[in-house]
């Protein structure tokens, strides 16, 4: 019998790629968690465990990345850039942005390390949906890195306009107005999404791999603290708008982050206090 040959149009292709690249992954994954949480079951430290992991993924024919070699590379860059900078951006509010989608990513990955492991079977549709959210909350926050940096580079161009005349002084005040708004907004926005990634990182707290609780609590109290640092800048900026209602509708969205984002850390660290 003739042998068959499966001819793929250009757009399965890259489609059959796709499948075959998220079962791969879906299998290494399955194998690392496997692994990391039988070696914990076993009394191995985390360095054991995650040495258990790294052999179960060489196991299934992948050469791993290392994660924290790829981290710390790009921590390193970031600091670079941002101790090298002669002036800001970037600033507090991209810095926070940044820092925020990391907690994000770590939210994502304890879900991960949850959802499809049959002692977790009953939370496993709520810790995809995580970490599905949790993604969408990295990406927004990774894009407010640069929003909030072409927000304070447009502030910083209004306050350079001339202001010799009256004619001058009032055109440079009404860009300088246009310019507060977007750059109350986006410290605002960061505050938010920050606030969003706190509540997500206390349900994987709560319900989450216990293994990994620590972890979520990582990213709680972090995106916590970037949502309190977001929320600053929105106090420092609001005052410049001259519109009261603005001012108060501003003050009062940024308050309410800050109450929530507090509440679920609070969460958070009480899973890590209720594990045994």
């Amino acid at each position: 019998m003739a042998g068959y040959v499966s001819v793929m149009t250009g757009d399965q292709a890259p489609e059959a790629g796709r499948d075959v690249a998220d079962a791969t992954r879906r299998a290494v994954i399955d194998a690392a968690v496997s692994a990391y949480e039988d070696a914990g079951l076993s009394g191995l430290c985390p360095e054991g465990r995650w040495e258990a992991a790294v052999d179960a993924m060489r196991g299934a024919g992948v050469d791993p990345i290392d994660p924290v070699a790829a981290l710390s590379r790009s921590v390193s860059g970031m600091a670079t850039a941002v101790g090298g900078a002669s002036a800001a951006p970037p600033g507090g509010g991209s810095v926070a942005a940044s820092a925020g989608a990391l907690a994000a990513a770590l939210t994502r990955m304890v879900a991960g390390l949850t959802a499809g492991r049959p002692r977790y079977a009953h939370v496993a549709a709520e810790m995809q949906h995580i970490a599905e959210r949790a993604s969408t909350l990295a990406a927004e926050l990774t894009a407010l890195v640069v929003r909030d940096a072409a927000a304070f580079e447009a502030v910083a161009s209004a306050y350079k306009q001339p202001r010799g005349t009256q004619e001058a002084a009032a055109a440079r005040a009404k860009a300088i107005e246009r310019a507060m708004i977007p750059a109350t907004e986006s410290p605002l926005a960061i505050a938010s999404a920050a606030a969003d990634v706190v509540e997500l990182a206390a349900t994987v707290a709560e319900r989450g791999n216990v293994n990994a609780v620590a972890d979520a609590a990582v990213a709680a109290l972090l995106a916590e603290a970037v949502c309190r640092a977001a929320v600053l800048t929105v106090r420092v900026n609001a005052p410049s708008l001259r519109d009261p209602q603005t001012r108060l509708r501003l003050a009062e969205e940024a308050m309410g982050h800050t109450d929530r984002a507090a509440r679920a850390a609070a969460r958070a660290a009480a899973a890590v206090e209720r594990t045994p």
